[in-house]
């Protein structure tokens, strides 16, 4: 269970709290996942996987979450996403996660997996 504290209401759907590691679990319950540690570490910073189930229960993205490094990894079918300086995530409950810089750019998340980049 998430600290009430740690999250800044933007609707009354839309949560937003910090990229680090409590961030993780909130992230995988977002998108219908579970957080793994990655099969690789760095010293000092854990690094976590989770898949993202597409149509029929298949896998369609793979995300690598960085928080030490503020850093998230997303790959979908030929596509490769590095998005780095991560402030913030924006969570929509059942639909997406929003990982954001502290300009406007943002990496999106889908349920389903589909991956958007506004940069």
């Amino acid at each position: 269970m998430s600290d009430p504290r740690r999250s800044l209401p933007i609707s009354p759907r839309i949560r937003q709290v910090p990229f680090d590691r409590q961030s993780v679990d909130l992230i995988a319950e977002t998108l219908g996942a579970l957080a793994r540690l990655a099969p690789f570490q760095l010293p000092g910073g854990t690094v976590y996987q989770l898949l993202v189930d597409g149509s029929g229960g298949r896998p369609a993205a793979l995300l690598t979450l960085w928080p030490s490094l503020r850093r998230v990894d997303v790959v979908g079918g030929p596509a490769t996403v590095v998005f780095t300086e991560v402030a913030s995530v924006d969570l929509v409950p059942n639909i997406e996660v929003q990982f954001r810089r502290q300009r406007r750019e943002c990496l999106i998340v889908a349920r389903g997996g589909k991956i958007i980049v506004r940069a």
